[in-house]
């Protein structure tokens, strides 16, 4: 019977709802009184939105055993839902206070410590949580904030990172990975993960906002960075002339970086000098090692869409839509996206993306609102 009840939970957390219910049925048939099976059915209906259902289901079984504590920890669980903490919260406390082993209410109770400033007890929750239900994981998160409290920034972030693992849908997962990250000065491993994060979250303002100051720091703090603004708007331009005497003028002052092969390409794609087939290989080496690596990927994208032997009009918009995506819609790889579309011949797609970059103020901006007039589109 064991065995039945495992396969019951499992069912249960991995939100296979119909299999899930064939077996509470099928448990109830065998034994009427199973209180287990009767939990599961309250769970199912709230899983499909009905949690009034839910409610009414577990307050009939505790009519007859006030004790469950399992039944009184969903039920806390599900008031929750609902929006009533108070009662939720001293539902909670008599279920764990019976021995429940709900890490949903676990958490709950964790967050209520925290909040009150009680790190300790909440440590405590967390933990019972993580026991309870080693794939939960708003208990991973909560033993992160724990730590993250304490002052100890490597092992939050290593439990943020497992809560993220464990549900990459919770975006309250990857917001605490990443301010962690931050605020430990692991800027690209941030980077990296505002990168990931937008791809299952795409246009979360809260990670577009973060993706934007750490554009605004590196920009502040690296003179590299700094110098390749002249460059991108001398080639903006027209120049490409000047745009390459100044990018050697800034690789004899700061030698040897990685970026410098990027703003090649950049004026490959736009001046056909360089060795193009050298530039989209090795940008290809670049996004292989590092799939959150934005810059490469838009700059392989514009040269894939110049034309020559290598031009590949599809895979360079393809790289052109993931580098908008992973960059947290920066201006510079939305600019690639429009030309991409342009030239794929998809101008209703090239207008709305442009009229999106157009509100801004960088010199991408500038540029797609003159290509935008080209087109005779209006702009206020």
């Amino acid at each position: 019977m064991a065995g039945n009840y495992d396969v019951l939970e499992e069912h249960l957390q991995a939100g296979r709802l119909d299999p899930a219910e064939a077996m509470a049925r099928h448990l109830l048939e065998q034994s009427p009184q199973d209180a287990t099976a009767h939990v599961a059915y309250a769970r199912i209906s709230a899983s499909r939105g009905s949690v009034d259902d839910g409610i009414l289901r577990l307050e009939r079984l505790l009519a007859g055993n006030p004790r469950l504590p399992d039944a009184l920890a969903w039920l806390a669980v599900f008031w929750r839902l609902k929006g009533d903490r108070s009662r939720a919260l001293l539902l909670a406390r008599r279920a764990a206070s019976l021995g429940s082993k709900v890490a949903q209410a676990d958490v709950m109770l964790g967050e209520e410590a925290i909040d009150n400033g009680d790190v300790d007890e909440g440590s405590a929750y967390f933990e019972r949580a993580i026991t309870h239900g080693a794939r939960y994981s708003r208990g991973f998160l909560g033993r992160g904030r724990v730590f993250q409290k304490r002052g100890d920034l490597a092992d939050a972030e290593e439990a943020f990172a497992k809560a993220v693992e464990l549900d990459p849908r919770d975006l309250e997962c990857w917001l605490a990975l990443i301010d962690v990250e931050i605020e430990g000065g692991a800027d690209d491993a941030a980077d990296d993960n505002i990168a990931l994060a937008l791809k299952q979250h795409p246009g979360n303002p809260g990670l577009l906002q973060r993706k934007k100051e750490q554009s605004a720091k590196r920009i502040h703090n690296d003179p590299i960075e700094r110098g390749l603004g002249p460059v991108r708007q001398a080639l903006y331009a027209g120049d490409g002339g000047a745009a390459i005497r100044l990018l050697d003028e800034l690789a004899n002052q700061f030698p040897d970086d990685i970026r410098y092969l990027i703003v090649e390409a950049e004026i490959a794609s736009v001046t056909g000098q360089g060795d193009i087939a050298f530039l989209v290989n090795e940008l290809q080496r670049l996004t292989r090692e590092r799939a959150t690596a934005w810059e490469p990927r838009a700059a392989l994208g514009r040269l894939l869409l110049r034309a020559g032997p290598l031009q590949n009009l599809r895979a360079g918009v393809a790289q052109c839509e993931e580098a908008w995506r992973t960059s947290g819609e920066h201006p510079r790889a939305g600019l690639f996206l429009f030309e991409a579309y342009a030239m794929l011949g998809k101008r209703p797609f090239a207008i709305a993306l442009g009229k999106i970059i157009a509100h801004g103020d960088s010199i991408e901006a500038a540029l797609v609102k003159q290509l935008l007039r080209e087109f005779g589109e209006v702009l206020p």
